[in-house]
């Protein structure tokens, strides 16, 4: 009984042969598919800058007390970078209306190059705080929710466009590099 057996596991072994194709050309599987991998940043990127700049719409959820949560859960370092940078908003918003600052394509502030003397210390001053916080903020987004830092950059510079208006400088890609534009 066990040779029987054991000659049908052989035979069954060699049975299962191998396929083999050849094609003169690579075969080639085209998949189609979508993946919102930073879907997340993006709701976090909105909400911060929602609270930072304020909201010119009011999301259906807003107006029914219902509070979307996707910035919630940061730490406490980084809500304390968010309330610095609302605080100065207003003037870094100056600024940007007189042409003195831009945003570079790492969503950081830059000084631009027609600044008044007796303001650029206090400027560079300003723009060095706002970098700082600007960072916390991007590490913490780009942690919580498994993304790279450049990529998190990216989608804040993103929204920081969108959000502008039309007169303010930006360090945009056109051709393969970068150069300063007003929006």
């Amino acid at each position: 009984m066990k040779r029987v057996f054991l000659a049908t596991m052989v035979l069954f072994l060699f049975a299962c042969a191998k396929v083999s194709v050849e094609t003169k050309e690579p075969i080639k599987v085209d998949i189609n598919m979508r993946v919102d991998v930073y879907q997340h940043v993006i709701k976090d990127a909105e909400s911060i800058n929602d609270e930072i700049y304020g909201t010119k719409e009011k999301n259906i959820n807003a107006l029914f007390g219902l509070e979307e949560a996707y910035a919630a859960d940061l730490s406490s370092e980084t809500n304390e970078a968010i309330s610095r940078r609302k605080a100065r908003a207003a003037q870094i918003t100056k600024y940007f209306n007189a042409g003195y600052v831009g945003e570079n394509k790492d969503a950081l502030l830059s000084l631009r190059y027609d600044v008044p003397a007796d303001l650029e210390n206090e400027i560079k001053n300003l723009i060095s705080e706002e970098n700082k916080d600007r960072e916390i903020i991007y590490a913490a987004t780009a942690e919580k929710n498994g993304a790279s830092l450049s990529e998190t950059k990216k989608i804040f510079f993103q929204d920081d466009y969108k959000r502008a208006p039309s007169s303010w400088w930006f360090e945009t890609e056109e051709g393969g590099s970068f150069i300063w534009k007003q929006k």
